[in-house]
């Protein structure tokens, strides 16, 4: 049986899906039905429907290590929107992991549109990166 918890659903939000034994933590002090209904679902609506459409596939480009377009595969990937803007960058070299996201498009929308603050966004960064980046250990960077 689940019990409720002395934190908030706002502080869950923080810990929820960053591992294995936070997800513990939680399930046993929130019941699993406001978890799903308040944490994952708003955190997919959020990803899901208004950042990944941002992204124009077409417009992947493959880095060398000094931020130039290669034309060869490489770890070093940006993610830009249909204007050629950049919206992430990132690298899944376990030498040197980065990920990087755009103030102007992320991070300024994120503010504006959701009144998240600078640690919500860091969270839902590192969430992002986590879940859909495969990036661990990794310290989200806004530029």
């Amino acid at each position: 049986m689940y019990q409720k918890a002395s934190i908030s659903l706002e502080e869950a939000k923080k810990l929820y899906n960053l591992s294995e034994e936070v997800d513990i933590f939680l399930l046993s002090k929130f019941t699993k039905d406001e978890l799903e209904s308040k944490t994952r679902e708003e955190f997919n609506k959020i990803f899901k429907d208004i950042i990944f459409p941002l992204i124009d596939y077409s417009k992947m480009r493959f880095l060398d290590r000094n931020n130039n377009i290669s034309q060869i595969p490489t770890t070093r990937i940006r993610l830009s929107d249909s204007n050629g803007k950049w919206l992430f960058n990132y690298d899944y070299n376990h030498e040197d992991p980065h990920f990087h996201y755009s103030y102007d498009r992320i991070y300024c929308l994120l503010k504006k549109e959701f009144n998240f603050t600078e640690e919500e966004i860091y969270d839902f960064m590192k969430t992002i990166e986590l879940v859909y980046f495969d990036l661990y250990n990794v310290k989200p960077l806004k530029q």
